[in-house]
């Protein structure tokens, strides 16, 4: 007897599920926020607009500090809810030209389209983290670690945009301090 197998769209029925499904591909499940598939979608178009309009553009990685210290105490429903408190705290962004991805777990990636100003746009995404997050009924203190790349400087590649960013959020994350959070990549 012959098998047929058929692709998961073919068993949707109707177009919404279709929807829903395109969806689910192109943002993370928890968060509702684009993710790493959309970001790879979608970088090198902020980066041709950034080309086309003559301005530098900021791949932004951000990490949560301590996040696994906290699924570890309160447990991964704690640790779910503190991470849509950030997607939608980051989601305020958007309206100054900043865009959220979730890239994974505790991880998140900005693009910062108008990157000239740049100094104002870290200082609103690190007022992100200066209101405490509410915790069965705690209040924790949740800082994260943030790796910066330019666009055209750094890199005209988004892949590699993506890995400087990375790079410069691991060296903040080793000289982290209250005062001073973020690193910009530097070639290392």
């Amino acid at each position: 007897m012959d098998r047929v197998y058929l692709h998961p769209i073919e068993l949707i029925g109707d177009e919404v599920e279709a929807d829903r499904w395109k969806y689910l591909a192109l943002h993370h499940e928890l968060t509702e926020l684009p993710n790493r598939r959309m970001l790879y979608m979608s970088i090198e178009a902020y980066m041709q607009m950034a080309q086309e309009s003559k301005t530098n553009l900021a791949v932004v990685f951000v990490d949560l500090n301590k996040f696994k210290k906290i699924n570890d105490i309160f447990g991964h429903f704690v640790g779910d809810a503190i991470l849509k408190d950030v997607a939608a705290r980051l989601l305020t962004l958007s309206n100054n030209e900043i865009h959220a991805f979730h890239f994974s777990g505790d991880e998140f990636v900005l693009i910062i389209e108008q990157a000239d100003y740049l100094d104002e746009k870290i200082k609103q995404l690190i007022e992100v983290f200066d209101t405490p997050f509410s915790v069965e009924n705690n209040q924790l203190h949740l800082g994260a670690s943030i790796g910066i790349s330019l666009f055209p400087e750094h890199s005209q590649n988004a892949n590699e945009l993506i890995e400087y960013a990375d790079r410069a959020m691991y060296r903040a994350k080793s000289k982290s301090t209250i005062e001073k959070m973020y690193s910009l990549y530097d070639g290392k």
